[in-house]
């Protein structure tokens, strides 16, 4: 693993704080028996993976961080998903939700290793959702993960990838945003996102899957839909 990679983690990572004080105020924030409709934040988004994956019979959500998109599904009838995050601190907040909102069966998380994808069955998930993931890579990475998904899923399965806006690539020294390698933006000296082009990642993901639907959805206090869905099948 190269040290961007490394980086990357860490600050993702950190992104959870998760000692009890933080814990209870999660839990405060949220009601326990329809809180878990406000843990997405885009409503938009939400009711895309309702409608692409809830009805799968096993879905994994890669990358999970809070694990807002497997609880959604597991509450919307699908009873068989898989949480995974390399986080630590991610899974565990994960599972603090879970017993908060009674999720006692059809949903497991794990914090995984940056190589537990390749060891997974081939073909074995009816559906994928993956958010913020293979666009704050480096680009070799996000290649392996969006080939393993490839692999990873049946002849019918649906794969729903949302991602950052993009970005022009332009250094912003003020900013402390610098562009490496043409599209990679670090942000403090960390990787935080590789920019590409609808179009770009159209081209990549063309490679293995069937590119559906391009659609687009803000985060609440965002004042343009400029982050990205991409709804696709397998070829």
């Amino acid at each position: 693993m190269n040290n961007t990679y490394k980086e990357a983690l860490e600050f993702w990572n950190n992104a959870f704080e998760m000692d009890d004080e933080a814990k209870n105020e999660y839990k405060q924030e949220y009601d326990p028996v329809d809180g878990w409709k406000e843990l997405c934040t885009s409503a938009k988004l939400q009711n895309v993976i309702i409608d692409q994956l809830a009805s799968k019979n096993r879905v994994l959500d890669y990358g999970c961080g809070e694990g807002w998109a497997g609880i959604t599904l597991n509450k919307s009838g699908c009873k068989n998903v898989t949480c995974v995050d390399v986080g630590e601190n991610a899974i565990e907040l994960c599972k603090c939700f879970m017993n908060h909102f009674n999720i006692e069966k059809g949903l497991r998380a794990e914090c995984v290793s940056t190589d537990w994808l390749k060891n997974e069955p081939a073909e074995s998930y009816e559906g994928i959702f993956c958010s913020n993931v293979v666009d704050v890579l480096p680009a070799d990475v996000a290649l392996d993960i969006i080939k393993n998904f490839a692999r990873i899923t049946t002849r019918d399965a649906k794969i729903v990838i949302a991602m950052n806006f993009y970005a022009e690539p332009v250094s912003k020294p003020e900013k402390k945003i610098e562009f490496k390698n043409g599209n990679e933006m670090y942000v403090n000296g960390i990787l935080r996102m590789t920019s590409r082009t609808d179009e770009e990642w159209s081209e990549i993901f063309s490679q293995f899957f069937n590119v559906e639907e391009v659609t687009y959805f803000a985060w609440d206090g965002e004042d343009e839909e400029t982050r990205r869905i991409f709804v696709m099948s397998r070829k």
